[in-house]
């Protein structure tokens, strides 16, 4: 075990040279069943609601590799997955729409991660329910196999659905120059705290950034102060959603601003927000700088915004090409 991890001097020069192959991402993290539920009415309390419920994959990691796979991207999913009937349903699909899951692991006697969301009539989440234990069996021992697929990737992102010690073994450990991390939740986001030094970039919502930053965020002022913040504390660029309100953000000299976001219909808002980081890391890939690569993908979540799943099947290159060029801001 001692001569598997390489020293962190030594780590640039083992990381395998990418010009000899395609480059992949490598997306690490949630892989779930979701079961999204619409109300087509005000909520009442209390009472049984007319609506319609739908099961489609979802999970923060899972999201993010299939938005890469429609933007015509190499996306390899490392996680697990239990050996029940949602298992199963999730590796069939990721198989036919092409995501490569051959590092997803089926763990024996375990449930498969389950998110059931309720939305209202206007397409915002009134609450949601997640079921995530079997996060709870990745370890840093289970990953150490698939060491050369994390470093080898061209971005590696993952998702604070992680354990702590799971984020401390890839910040020393593999230790990825192109580290994106996505927040995920209010719960789980200060799983970041001890290792922002080590994130190229972080996404993260109003809630999210406003537990890492430790004050409120009202404004979009305060959210470009909240950028600036995390930036200052090692993050390399820092992305916040504010929903309707548009991105703020921080590049990683320093440089903050805000970027508003279109007036587009909402059938749904689940998964805007992984559809917003499969662009960055799109637009990274492309070498653009940060605001090109936001204005990518807001149009990414935008598209996204406008179905009812989490991955908004129409999206590809050409998809948010036409976007950009006729919607207006």
């Amino acid at each position: 075990m001692a001569g598997a991890i390489c020293s962190r001097s030594c780590r640039a020069a083992c990381l395998p040279d990418k010009s000899l192959s395609p480059p992949h991402i490598t997306l690490l993290g949630g892989i779930n069943m979701d079961v999204s539920v619409h109300a087509h009415s005000a909520l009442r309390a209390g009472d049984s609601n007319p609506g319609q419920v739908q099961c489609s994959p979802g999970g923060v990691a899972r999201n993010v590799a299939e938005n890469l796979v429609r933007l015509g991207q190499d996306a390899r999913l490392v996680g697990v997955l239990g050996d029940d009937v949602f298992g199963q349903a999730l590796r069939q699909s990721g198989a036919a729409m092409g995501l490569d899951m051959r590092a997803c692991l089926t763990l024996p006697g375990q449930r498969s991660a389950t998110y059931v969301c309720l939305h209202r009539a206007d397409g915002d989440m009134d609450v949601a329910v997640n079921d995530m234990d079997i996060m709870d069996a990745l370890t840093p021992a289970l990953l150490q196999p698939h060491m050369a697929l994390l470093r080898s990737a061209a971005v590696l992102v993952a998702d604070c659905n992680l354990r702590p010690d799971v984020w401390q073994w890839l910040t020393t450990e593999v230790a990825h120059p192109a580290l994106f991390a996505e927040a995920v939740s209010v719960a789980k986001c200060t799983r970041l705290s001890a290792v922002l030094a080590h994130v190229h970039t972080l996404k993260a919502n109003r809630l999210e950034a406003q537990a890492l930053w430790g004050r409120a965020i009202a404004s979009t002022q305060d959210a470009c102060d909240a950028a600036l913040a995390l930036h200052r504390q090692g993050v390399g660029r820092v992305l916040i959603s504010l929903g309707a309100q548009g991105v703020a953000w921080c590049d990683a000299d320093g440089r903050c601003g805000h970027r508003a976001a279109r007036a587009v219909p909402v059938l749904s808002a689940t998964g805007a927000g992984d559809a917003l980081m499969g662009g960055l890391v799109y637009g990274h890939l492309q070498g653009w700088p940060l605001e090109k690569a936001l204005a990518w993908a807001m149009a990414c979540a935008e598209i996204t915004l406008g179905s009812p799943a989490a991955n908004a099947p129409t999206l590809s290159v050409q998809a948010v090409q036409h976007h950009m060029q006729h919607t207006p801001l």
